[in-house]
């Protein structure tokens, strides 16, 4: 085995009832090839609807729905936001993007990330199949979307873990017939890397047809905001979207609380404020978990990749010991120290962790290393590193009533 680095997600411990670019994501998507401009299987950077234009990605019959992602992407997060795509043919269907080739052994979607050296933090999905598919419907929805919430998080975890490039998955939910009751509770399930989206800006029954989701919406306010904002926050302002739908019925007149109580992502609105906000931000994973929700996925993702950076510079270094083989002190300070200074001036500073109210010294991460380990004899240093997310006010209770003594 290579010398090397072995970071794990330590879960179950909130016990809830360098520079990263934190906002660069890729889209997934089906699509026809246009000839001398964009093919299909090849990664592609674009920066606008000028870049999208130049590709030849037009809304035509042929990519109609990947314009329409890509265009309401730009709406949201703003025209020179960098997003990476790349096309599958028609044939496919979504779990096939995930799914190893039987020949290369290599995941479809990992020719972009690969492409992109790391720098993608999230994949969105876009599926547009061709007039041969046949929609089968399971569970209240497209057969194949539990087949790629499977296939996705499999992806997302072996990934990590080889290329220390920490990525979570956004797919639709794909075909779904608008009966919530169907629906499989999809917050029961234990893919913290996965969520789900349901709700577009088009109907079932329109000219063209929807059967996907909006996701270049989502995908462009997650671009737009800080790791540890939730999507859904109101103070972001409403949606760049003047129509949003479940199937064919106005998101204000659907019971989208049934959709969020299951697990899903949808589209909201807010009593005496105008437009269309997300519903919230839940991953396809039990609330318990401590990455239950995008943004705690987003945060912890960071601090894994600032771990990284500072640790693989130590790779193969060398250090002094004390008498009985552990690590000595000053080295362990040391690094230790540049581990959370790099953590607090890059999260901390931004607002995206929790700092002490009361302590000036306590910056809201903490890296300790195991001082009882024999690195003589294991050649291995462990450290424990612990960050302190944020709160989010999913509740607001207000006790509300009259009392002749307010200042008492």
């Amino acid at each position: 085995m290579l010398p090397g680095i072995s970071i794990n997600f330590k879960n179950g411990n909130i016990a809830t009832v360098v520079a990263t670019e934190d906002g660069t994501l890729g889209l997934v998507a089906s699509a026809v090839a246009v000839v001398d401009t964009f093919a299909l299987d090849t990664p592609y950077s674009v920066k606008g609807m000028a870049d999208v234009a130049a590709l030849g990605i037009l809304p035509d019959v042929d990519n109609y729905r990947l314009y329409k992602t890509l265009k309401e992407f730009f709406e949201q997060a703003g025209e020179g936001t960098k997003l990476w795509l790349i096309g599958f043919d028609q044939t496919t269907k979504v779990s096939d993007w995930f799914t190893p080739d039987v020949v290369t052994g290599i995941v479809p979607v990992a020719k972009m990330l690969d492409a992109a050296n790391g720098e993608i933090t999230g994949l969105f999905t876009s599926f547009s199949p061709d007039g041969t598919y046949v929609l089968t419907i399971a569970d209240g929805m497209d057969e194949d979307v539990a087949l790629a919430i499977q296939k996705a998080q499999l992806f997302a975890e072996t990934y990590t873990a080889a290329q220390y490039a920490p990525v979570f998955i956004v797919v639709e939910g794909y075909g779904y017939t608008g009966i919530d009751a169907d629906l499989v509770a999809i917050n029961a399930l234990s893919n913290n890397r996965v969520a789900v989206v349901i709700g577009d800006t088009e109907t079932r029954t329109g000219a063209p047809a929807s059967l996907g989701a909006a996701i270049g919406i989502l995908c462009g306010r997650l671009a737009a905001i800080q790791v540890h904002e939730n999507a859904g926050k109101v103070k972001l302002g409403a949606l760049e979207t003047l129509k949003a739908f479940i199937v064919d019925t106005p998101v204000e007149l659907y019971a989208v609380e049934a959709l969020h109580d299951k697990g899903f992502i949808t589209f909201r609105t807010h009593v005496r404020k105008a437009g269309y906000y997300i519903s919230d931000d839940p991953l396809a994973t039990l609330p318990t978990d401590d990455f239950s929700g995008l943004s705690l996925r987003r945060v912890i993702d960071k601090v894994f990749r600032l771990a990284h950076n500072i640790a693989s510079t130590e790779i193969l270094a060398d250090f002094d010991l004390n008498n009985d083989g552990t690590i000595s002190p000053f080295y362990a300070k040391t690094v230790e120290g540049n581990i959370e200074n790099e953590v607090a001036s890059q999260m901390t500073s931004k607002g995206e962790l929790s700092p002490s109210a009361t302590d000036k010294d306590d910056l809201g991460v903490v890296a300790t290393f195991n001082p009882t380990l024999n690195v003589a004899t294991t050649n291995r240093i462990e450290l424990s590193l612990k960050v302190r997310p944020k709160g989010y006010a999913r509740w607001f209770d207000i006790n509300l009533g009259y009392d002749i003594n307010l200042n008492n």
